[in-house]
């Protein structure tokens, strides 16, 4: 298609669309210019035919309204959402445990039921085997531990967990890459050493310790272990089903305690793999 071009009232042309767009691209033609082609009504301003709009550079008012767009994306991502980043934690915890628990039935059978055995005389108040004490007591953090690199080679690769993922959580370096797994494995550290090994020997003291961590996160935006390993957190909007599956995983959760406690409160324990 040929076009002819108006500026300052010369005419010129016919162009070929080829040379139009290269003059565009050098800046020569602003778009303020009046153009025509074969099928036109009426002449018309440049910039308004769309076979070139992708060419134009954009202009200041076009950029100061991305800028803005980008600032309101930013805080939206950036806003603390501590309840969505337990939850989240709760998930990856939850999927580890039951992927940990089924490769130990798998490849460890006897020491499977040993445990078994242990739990089953601590629920009825029977005596147990120093050294089923000791592996009762080092189990639980040997498990958080061991799902320390799996978090951090997830972090590293992909930004984010199955369980972040799940909540629409990415984990960034402040430039926006993705962490190292150097970081990552230092943050996941942290976490647990800061977190979870802490709650699991001293479960009320860490309630205090949660809360103060919390109201740090909601007042300054980020967590200590974040600032120790120049990360930081990006939260989306979780689509509607992702609760659903969040809530049907917390009432398996609540279901499977209270039937836990039963057990406990009339003696019943289910029985041991043969």
């Amino acid at each position: 298609m040929e076009y002819f071009i108006s500026n300052a009232g010369e005419r010129t042309g016919p162009h070929s669309q080829f040379n139009v767009i290269e003059r565009i691209r050098d800046g020569t033609l602003k778009g303020e210019e009046l153009a025509w082609h074969m099928g036109l009504p009426e002449w018309k301003p440049l910039r308004d035919l769309h076979e070139f709009a992708d060419y134009w550079k954009p202009t200041p008012e076009i950029i100061a309204e991305a800028e803005h767009v980008r600032q309101v994306a930013r805080i939206a991502l950036d806003t603390p959402q501590p309840w969505l980043r337990f939850w989240a934690r709760i998930m990856d915890y939850f999927w580890f445990s039951m992927l940990f628990s089924l490769l130990m039935n798998l490849l460890l059978p006897q020491a499977s039921a040993w445990i078994e055995a242990a739990r089953e005389n601590l629920m009825l108040g029977q005596p147990i085997t120093q050294a089923q004490t000791i592996f009762l007591i080092l189990f639980p953090p040997a498990m958080f531990l061991l799902f320390v690199p799996l978090e951090a080679y997830w972090l590293s690769r992909r930004g984010t967990t199955p369980g972040k993922a799940l909540l629409r959580i990415q984990i960034r370096r402040l430039d926006g890459t993705l962490p190292t797994f150097h970081q990552a494995l230092l943050r996941s550290l942290l976490v647990l050493m800061k977190g979870t090994f802490f709650f699991l020997f001293f479960p009320f003291p860490q309630l205090f310790i949660m809360s103060w961590c919390r109201i740090r996160l909601v007042q300054l935006g980020t967590t200590s272990w974040d600032e120790q390993t120049g990360l930081r957190v990006e939260h989306g909007e979780p689509e509607p089903w992702r609760y659903v599956i969040v809530a049907i995983i917390i009432g398996f959760l609540a279901l499977l305690f209270m039937m836990i406690a039963n057990m406990q409160g009339t003696g019943l324990t289910p029985p041991l793999p043969k």
